[in-house]
């Protein structure tokens, strides 16, 4: 037997580098028995992650029921032979302030644009109801990466 073989961690330089070029992560909440894990675009800023939701949505019900949740940022290419990952655990929150709330949705509105995939989000949507902004504070991060720059 070979034993387990460990991945190469990220350094936090290369786990910040990620978090702000990628845009979109996986956030997972609690929502008992199982966990819920939803995609969502996202910024990084001073230390936090800023999403946002509909009000009436159930990522919103989640988030305000439970505090606690994880959010995990990946890139890979077309062959998944070299990869990175972030998972990060921490506490989100619903930002009440208007000016961070502002910022926040200009930065998801900026990274999205560099994606070239930018539409607009219409407040008022049939179905969608308003906006939502949700800081998540990190308590936690770590990250991997693939061994000696990918494998066959």
């Amino acid at each position: 037997m070979s034993g387990t073989r460990y991945l190469p961690e990220l350094t936090e330089k290369e786990m910040l580098e990620l978090l702000d070029a990628e845009r979109v992560g996986r956030l997972g909440l609690n929502d008992e028995p199982q966990p819920y894990i939803v995609p969502t675009d996202f910024a990084f800023k001073d230390g936090a992650i800023y999403i946002h939701s509909p009000v009436e949505g159930k990522k919103t019900a989640l988030a305000r029921r439970d505090p606690h949740v994880c959010f995990e940022v990946d890139r890979y290419n077309e062959n998944v032979t070299e990869y990175q990952s972030v998972i990060v655990r921490g506490d989100i929150e619903e930002v009440l302030d208007a000016a961070e709330k502002r910022e926040a949705m200009r930065l998801m509105a900026k990274k999205a644009a560099r994606s070239g995939g930018w539409k607009a989000h219409i407040q008022g949507t049939p179905g969608m109801g308003s906006i939502v902004i949700f800081k998540i504070r990190i308590n936690e991060m770590t990250g991997i990466k693939s061994p000696n720059g990918g494998h066959p």
